[in-house]
């Protein structure tokens, strides 16, 4: 996510590609930020990192101006390195290693370092997995908590003050794993974008880094408080098997000790649907949408089905997924849209004419070949509830 410049083939814009945006050389760029969707090319000037005035769209395969008229004004240990470094420090500007490393999610860990290094060669892995606690003092930090994924993949500003100056900076600063999100972060929402920037009129995420924001409306969120509070007997029983769909702690708790309806946490949270260390993506067959979905959706699929007397939507199960309608692609990056909204919510073609934003019948390929009012037209047709308004 920010690494320095080891080798010239790590820089993915094309220099051959003339434009006026671009007014440095390749061998100028000391530093690299991002490398899915864009890349921000970055130097050290007077001992602090600026981005260079034009980055390159990885999706688009295009240059564009950025920040070209204020980038001097833009400093990254203000603006970036809490996101795209470890062990950020707001009071010295410092970092413990570029890139996002363990400890970003983890928390510290150097009493782990030291005891690494007391033992025998052979028998590193057997210092804290011996099916006992190796030590008291557990230090290492295991959290499903939204908020250790919240720190980046949100938007806001957070102030430090120090004994001279009140510094401001775009993200949170000292964050421990684990907790919440400070009390003094502003987040951005959709009351505080005046400018309209970040936020759909809707009030889905419209901008980069929002993931955190738009989860935290979505009722994935709220699954295991909506679970004790409006719960009904024409479900059943309430019983703490409810919790494997509704709560994350007690998903990832061990069989021998699993959590109850009273001392489960938290909802479901990001890490039930995305494996932190890309496992998942290693094994095709754990990544299937509909799949994944159907877990805990089986009744969507089914029993609704069976009370309205229609397929629950009107696609081949081969051409669309769960996520291509309830997680539709709205939020722009490399010159495109390949971020998918975290709401969890439909956006309908009308949508699309009323606000001028992206609409789940029509991203990602589906039905781009079709006018809007063909898809104004089909949605009303088999979704006739929602009369085109939500």
């Amino acid at each position: 996510m920010f690494r320095p410049v080891t080798d010239l083939t790590d820089i993915q814009g094309d220099f051959n590609l003339k434009t006026a945006a671009v007014t440095f050389k390749k061998e100028d760029i000391e530093f690299i930020i991002g490398n899915k969707w864009e890349q921000v090319y970055a130097r050290m000037i007077d001992n602090e990192y600026y981005p260079l005035p034009a980055k390159w769209l990885i999706t688009t395969q295009k240059w564009v101006p950025y920040k070209a008229d204020n980038w001097r004004e833009t400093p990254l240990s203000t603006n970036c390195n809490g996101c795209h470094t470890t062990g950020f420090n707001p009071d010295t500007y410092e970092f413990s290693e570029y890139g996002i490393g363990c400890e970003a999610c983890h928390g510290p860990a150097g009493k782990h370092v030291i005891q690494q290094r007391q033992i025998q060669p052979g028998s590193v892995c057997r210092v804290c997995h011996t099916g006992k606690e190796a030590s008291a003092d557990k230090e290492i930090i295991v959290s499903v908590n939204n908020s250790v994924c919240g720190q980046c993949h949100s938007r806001g500003q957070q102030s430090n003050k120090s004994e001279h100056m009140q510094t401001s900076f775009n993200f949170p600063v000292k964050y421990k794993p684990g907790n919440s999100l400070p009390t003094d972060y502003l987040m951005s929402s959709k009351q505080n974008d005046h400018k309209g920037k970040n936020w759909w009129a809707v009030g889905l995420s419209k901008n980069r880094h929002q993931e955190f924001a738009d989860f935290s409306v979505s009722t994935h969120s709220k699954s295991l408080k909506h679970l004790k509070e409006k719960y009904t007997e024409i479900r059943g029983e309430l019983t703490d098997q409810c919790l494997e769909c509704h709560s994350s702690d007690y998903k990832f708790s061990k069989d021998d000790a699993k959590l109850t309806l009273a001392t489960a946490k938290y909802g479901i949270s990001c890490v039930v649907c995305h494996e932190p260390h890309g496992l998942r993506r290693q094994f095709n067959s754990q990544n299937i949408d509909a799949e994944h979905c159907g877990l805990c959706h089986v009744d969507s699929f089914s029993n609704k089905a069976a009370e309205t007397g229609k397929a629950h939507y009107p696609c081949p199960p081969s051409a669309a997924s769960c996520a291509d309608c309830h997680m539709p692609y709205i939020i722009k990056s490399g010159g495109a849209y390949p971020i998918r909204s975290h709401a969890f919510k439909i956006v309908p073609p009308i949508a699309s004419e009323t606000f001028k934003m992206p609409n789940s019948c029509q991203n990602g390929g589906c039905h781009a070949d079709k006018s809007l009012d063909w898809a104004k037209e089909a949605f009303a047709k088999h979704y006739p509830e929602y009369s085109g308004n939500e």
